[in-house]
């Protein structure tokens, strides 16, 4: 693994461990809602999330503003968030992500 994959990996998770719920004050890994990540040394980030509430329409759009967030980041060229463990999974993956 070369330094700029590491530089990566660090500035992926500086952004999802200041990222908060919007139900909550607390970032997401405390709230366990980031289950996977894995980035890729081209620059693609996956993410399999799940949300804390599974009928929330402004999880939904954190979701997409975290996912605006991540292309942000210098050095990543996709992001992809699956989101599982809830009712209609694949729906808010493809809102998410179109």
């Amino acid at each position: 693994m070369g330094r700029k994959h590491v530089a990566l990996q660090r500035r992926v998770a500086r952004v999802l461990a200041s990222w908060n719920d919007p139900h909550d004050t607390r970032p997401y890994p405390e709230l366990d809602i980031v289950q996977h990540v894995d980035v890729a040394e081209d620059g693609e980030v996956n993410l399999t999330v799940r949300p804390a509430r599974p009928h929330c329409p402004c999880c939904l759009l954190d979701l997409d503003a975290l996912r605006k967030r991540l292309f942000n980041v210098k050095g990543v060229t996709f992001v992809q968030i699956d989101v599982v463990g809830i009712p209609g999974a694949p729906r808010w993956t493809r809102a998410v992500n179109r």
